[in-house]
């Protein structure tokens, strides 16, 4: 097993000065735009027998469940395939719908998570969007209130303090915290959630816990605080064994 690093030598912060948390979000967050597929939709001269034709047919995919059934032009999307499409229209028998109507759309393949990825995909297709307000947040950078940037400044440098720390905290209380111990395994992380209180069968050791670290995880380090469920994840250094740049935590700067 890899040993931790040594701890870098961090200056004390000033809370007064400028500071800089970096969310690390999953790449499926950050992208703007979203995939596409093609779907087979029916061009209708007669906007009046719409809601007739939407009444017989089968459900979208299950998959494609975010997809609106009518585009802004009024078509409908009907079939996967042109063979599925004019089996259909065949079936309906509405001399209103025509195969030579039939036209290949791109539309978005999955739900957007994001509303720049919404604003992508709605150019494709109108797609049902609800919006996750605190991802919004962490994107636009309106996460960071003036009590929560001292909140994490506090605690980081507390860990810093102890040498390399890592510290366990929820509701601003703290629970646990330790610096690396003379065991091969023993870095600051794993002597953190080996002391952290037993609670009720139900919940896991770290449910809900804000962790503050001085430098970032290792993959054991890491996979530990996945497995104890904690909520957020800061740390003030990026470390050469580090595995949190490519995963959902918070850099402090």
């Amino acid at each position: 097993m890899t040993q931790e690093e040594p701890a870098k030598k961090i200056r004390k912060i000033d809370f007064c000065s400028e500071i800089k948390v970096i969310p690390i979000l999953d790449p499926k967050l950050t992208a703007n735009t979203v995939p596409s597929t093609s779907y087979q939709a029916i061009s209708l001269d007669n906007k009046k027998v719409i809601g007739q034709i939407i009444g017989r047919l089968k459900e979208l995919p299950e998959r494609l469940q975010h997809l609106k059934r009518v585009g802004k032009d009024g078509s409908v999307l009907i079939s996967e395939s042109r063979e599925g499409a004019e089996k259909i229209i065949d079936e309906l028998g509405n001399g209103e719908v025509r195969v030579e109507n039939l036209k290949t759309v791109q539309v978005p393949s999955i739900k957007p998570s994001t509303r720049r990825q919404f604003d992508y995909a709605k150019q494709l297709w109108p797609t049902g969007f609800h919006p996750d307000h605190e991802i919004e947040r962490l994107l636009d950078g309106t996460f960071l209130t003036s009590s929560h940037r001292e909140y994490i400044s506090s605690w980081i440098q507390k860990a810093i303090e102890i040498g390399n720390g890592s510290i366990a905290v929820q509701d601003s209380v703290l629970l646990s915290s330790a610096s690396p111990s003379a065991h091969p395994l023993g870095h600051s992380v794993m002597e953190m959630v080996g002391s952290l209180p037993k609670r009720s069968e139900s919940e896991y050791l770290g449910t809900g816990c804000d962790v503050f670290l001085a430098n970032e995880p290792c993959a054991m380090c890491a996979m530990a605080l996945v497995h104890f469920r904690v909520k957020r994840v800061f740390y003030a250094c990026e470390s050469k064994n580090g595995v949190l740049k490519e995963a959902s935590a918070a850099r402090f700067r």
